[in-house]
């Protein structure tokens, strides 16, 4: 395993860069999906992926592709897992989930996270 010694740093705010981020099989609304990276490293074993996304009022499935953590920032979204558990997320709540799990995610106002997924 590689480690790095460099800093990754950015400033997420109005004029920052974040590009579109395409998701799949929207049940309802438009979920405008963006991101803004702070870091990409690695597919599959070894995944390291940092950053903001940001979505609209919508409904859609989402399968984990990494274990994933996040941090609500502003917003709030409920996620209905496969296993039937429901989480009622809102800005200050850091929820976890594991690689492979598959959800549907509702997102009742604009919607922003930090997150961290890992493989």
């Amino acid at each position: 395993m590689s480690t790095t010694q460099q800093t990754f740093r950015s400033r997420v705010d109005a004029s920052s860069a974040f590009e579109d981020f395409p998701i799949d099989g929207v049940v309802a609304g438009e979920p405008k999906g963006r991101v803004h990276w702070l870091r990409q490293e690695g597919v599959g074993e070894g995944m390291l992926l940092t950053g903001i996304f940001t979505g609209e009022p919508s409904t859609f499935p989402y399968q984990y592709a990494g274990d994933e953590t996040f941090h609500v920032i502003e917003g709030s979204v409920t996620i209905q897992m496969e296993n039937g558990e429901s989480v009622d997320l809102k800005p200050g709540d850091i929820a976890s989930f594991p690689k492979g799990a598959k959800s549907t995610w509702k997102i009742h106002e604009p919607f922003r996270k930090f997150f961290v997924i890992s493989g």
